[in-house]
């Protein structure tokens, strides 16, 4: 069943994954955010990211004429309910990670590249959650878990009440906008300085590389 959730449990305690995982364009630096871009919709940047599937097969990502304005909004709205929940967020906007992996995430770019986090390595007062996709989630209200952000320390509850999404490995992008897209839960962290070391480690390998080649 789509979007279906499931528990699933070791003999002593449910198997939590450890570490959370960003992907981002292999062209690009990780942690780059769409909401900061310059002149939102009408960015050269964002215009050429939503129109590349036209001219590429690898690409599945889809936009709307207006995401960001919307996506904003929704940042907002996330910001809002967090700090309601003592949250102290640095950032205006987050930076998106999924709980694990997902393979389905990952293919949806075929050059997505990764970078994982332990989640033993978080600041709880700058780390939330939501289920699913925050875009979904704070623009739907039919779930218990819809217009809700959650702490680091209710992971473990929530899961016990409501599983933990399957990994879709079908590779099937066919207007998936249009489902529940309950694939993974999304993590939000809140300040700059939990991904700086692999902001810096992308551009020294990128360096390594240009040297090796030269």
């Amino acid at each position: 069943m789509s979007g279906q959730l499931i528990l699933v449990f070791s003999y002593k305690s449910m198997k939590i994954p450890s570490f959370i995982t960003h992907y981002h364009l292999a062209n690009r630096q990780p942690f780059l955010t769409l909401s900061e871009l310059e002149n939102g919709n009408d960015s050269p940047i964002f215009q050429d990211l939503r129109d590349r599937y036209k001219n590429n097969a690898n690409y599945q990502r889809r936009y709307g004429n207006f995401y960001i304005d919307t996506r904003q909004k929704i940042e907002n709205n996330l910001r809002r309910l967090f700090i309601e929940r003592d949250g102290k967020p640095v950032r205006k906007y987050p930076f998106y990670f999924v709980l694990g992996s997902s393979i389905w995430f990952k293919h949806l770019v075929k050059e997505h590249l990764e970078v994982r986090i332990q989640i033993c390595d978080l600041n709880p007062a700058t780390t939330s959650f939501t289920f699913p996709d925050s875009y979904i989630a704070l623009s739907n209200n039919k779930k218990p878990y819809h217009g809700k952000i959650f702490l680091l320390h209710e992971l473990e509850s929530f899961i016990e009440e409501y599983g933990i999404p399957c990994d879709d490995d079908s590779h099937n992008y066919e207007r998936y906008w249009e489902g529940d897209f309950e694939k993974y839960i999304e993590f939000q962290i809140w300040e700059d300085s939990i991904v700086e070391p692999f902001i810096d480690r992308y551009y020294k390998e990128m360096a390594d590389n240009k040297i090796r080649l030269s």
